[in-house]
């Protein structure tokens, strides 16, 4: 069992907030691996949905040149054949899910829906392509902080048990280095919505043992794909 040790998680993870399948995360991707050059790198994905991602880009006829292709399998190819781990640290689809059904009410199972884009007109995508990525992140707050409001039970799944969940691996991770003397460095992605509350936790590792609790969250390792470098003669 590894021991979640009592102090500032952050010192050893670096997050990197993104917007999924846009060309400028993945550009982020490949250079934060380029320039940090990470042993261990997490993604906010559990085995099912990596798999699904990384098998259909192998299957696809653009590979190599589609845009479409998202930062999270834009990071692993970036790694290309070197001795590097990645961990899966998100929860996995099928309990989201169910984590969702059990807790809608009356009130959430109403046709209304939140106005995704109750806050602006403008295209988020376009302005995170082009570089106002505060900007899409102050749209995604208060877009987070409506979905509160209109359908409590949904988003806490969605983003606090999430987090917590993501928070707990990230430490457990950290802590199996620090376990075996190794200094930690842990290159991670999220989507952006994700960052703030993440960072949060790492900080006060006490209180993601209350979150676990709080949601009722049953801890399990995060997945681990480990890539061994292979010599070339």
């Amino acid at each position: 069992m590894v021991q979640i040790h009592d102090t500032d998680y952050n010192r050893y993870v670096e997050l990197i907030g993104t917007a999924h399948f846009t060309r400028r995360s993945i550009n982020d991707a490949y250079e934060a691996i380029e320039s940090l050059k990470p042993r261990d790198i997490a993604l906010e994905l559990d085995w099912r949905r990596f798999t699904q991602l990384n098998t259909a880009c192998i299957k696809c006829s653009r590979v190599g040149s589609c845009k479409g292709i998202c930062e999270f399998i834009g990071a692993t190819d970036a790694l290309g054949n070197t001795n590097a781990n990645i961990w899966l640290i998100d929860m996995t689809e099928h309990e989201m899910q169910h984590r969702m059904k059990r807790r809608r009410t009356p009130y959430t199972r109403s046709p209304r829906r939140l106005p995704l884009r109750y806050y602006t007109d403008e295209d988020p995508v376009w302005l995170w392509e082009q570089g106002y990525k505060k900007r899409v992140i102050n749209y995604s707050k208060k877009q987070i902080e409506a979905g509160r409001r209109y359908f409590p039970s949904v988003w806490r799944v969605l983003i606090d048990e999430r987090n917590a969940l993501m928070a707990a691996r990230l430490a457990w991770i950290s802590s199996k280095n620090l376990d075996e003397g190794k200094n930690p460095s842990i290159l991670t992605f999220v989507g952006a919505a994700h960052v703030d509350g993440i960072r949060e936790l790492l900080q006060h590792p006490l209180q993601i043992r209350d979150h676990l609790r709080t949601f009722n969250l049953s801890f399990t390792d995060p997945t681990l794909i480990r890539r061994v470098a292979v010599q070339v003669h």
